[in-house]
């Protein structure tokens, strides 16, 4: 049984919710202006509740009859908490006592962009909330469980807090977070820091062996015009480029001094695609760059092998992008019947 919500948890008349044990999973980010606490806290002071510490906690769920989940995702499929929740789904849908599942839906902080391919049923940037993600996790494993999505805009969070003011998954804490992070963090699955461990990641790369590229070198790469004008290889005119230098405190490099660039998004041109530009900016890196190495990771980050062709240099970018295309309308023709708002997904274009 599957539910959609317009009321807050609390004026739920179920009988699960008002007499039952709910088993609580919430984080930082479910923290809520009206209570001025966290959900958990809420819930424990009207219902009797107790707190889930991962959804693999069986042993506290084996005296529960429902479980309550709050958590603003990213927008991104790097957010690890989509798997543990589609892994969670399968735990319940083969358990012999049916289970309540109860999801505080968030708004998107990345909006209903799309980019990227597929890979592990999600792209790059999806454009779904939790919620509609739930809905689709639950819709393709036929699942007999009582599911309800409590709408985003039904509590008091979604209208009053902005959904990347309390930080969030791999430091999404940042107002420019959305922009960056579905393309950004594909330099995880290289040797270059994706600004992880500072104030600012995903918005800045840097590594400490790219300052032999420094201004005044052969490559200029602290020109401007090197970077952002039309002609450049890297240029898009989404964002401006600045030459920075950063030392992390945390992750690679940490304590280390990297050299590197901000990417600065243009107000005048929201439309950019970060995956795209991310991919042309690791190529270049790549070729200009001897330390440069791919990891790893790189294969699961990248998504789908049109992408890791481009990044070994078997392919045009004219292949790519078209490939990439392809994939994003294949994304929102299957995500359609899932939305559960208004707001259609759209590609980058």
């Amino acid at each position: 049984m599957f539910s959609f919500r317009t009321t807050p948890l609390l004026e739920q008349e179920d009988l699960t919710l008002r007499r039952g044990t709910l088993a609580v999973l919430d984080d930082e980010t479910a923290w809520h202006p009206q209570y001025g606490e966290y959900l958990y806290y809420t819930l424990a002071r009207y219902r009797n509740a107790v707190r889930l510490e991962s959804l693999s906690d069986a042993r506290t769920l084996g005296e529960c009859n429902a479980v309550v989940i709050e958590h603003q995702h990213t927008g991104t499929r790097f957010d690890a908490f989509l798997k543990q929740l589609r892994d969670f789904f399968l735990e319940l849908n083969r358990a012999p006592k049916p289970l309540s599942v109860y999801i505080i839906d968030r708004f998107n902080p990345s909006g209903r962009a799309v980019e990227g391919g597929h890979y592990d049923g999600l792209p790059h940037k999806h454009g779904l909330t939790l919620g509609e993600i739930a809905n689709m996790y639950y819709s393709e494993m036929n699942a007999s469980f009582p599911l309800h999505i409590i709408s985003a805009a039904a509590g008091d969070a979604a209208r009053e807090l902005m959904p990347w003011c309390i930080p969030q998954e791999g430091g999404f804490g940042s107002l420019f977070s959305s922009n960056f992070m579905s393309g950004a963090y594909l330099w995880n699955g290289t040797n270059v820091s994706c600004g992880m461990g500072t104030m600012r990641p995903f918005e800045m790369f840097g590594a400490p062996f790219m300052r032999s590229l420094e201004r005044g070198k052969d490559l200029a790469w602290g020109d401007a015009l090197t970077w952002n004008d039309v002609d450049s290889p890297v240029y898009d005119k989404g964002v401006y480029m600045r030459w920075c230098s950063f030392t992390p405190y945390a992750g690679l490099y940490a304590g280390q001094k990297c050299y590197g660039f901000q990417m600065i998004p243009n107000p005048g041109e929201p439309a950019y695609h970060s995956l795209l530009h991310t991919l042309r900016l690791i190529r270049f890196v790549a070729a200009s760059c001897p330390e440069f190495t791919l990891n790893e990771r790189m294969d699961s980050l990248a998504g789908s092998e049109a992408v890791m062709a481009w990044l070994r240099g078997e392919s045009s970018y004219e292949a790519l992008r078209e490939a990439v295309k392809t994939d994003e309308q294949k994304w929102l023709r299957k995500a359609k019947k899932y939305l559960l708002y208004d707001e259609a997904l759209y590609r980058v274009k």
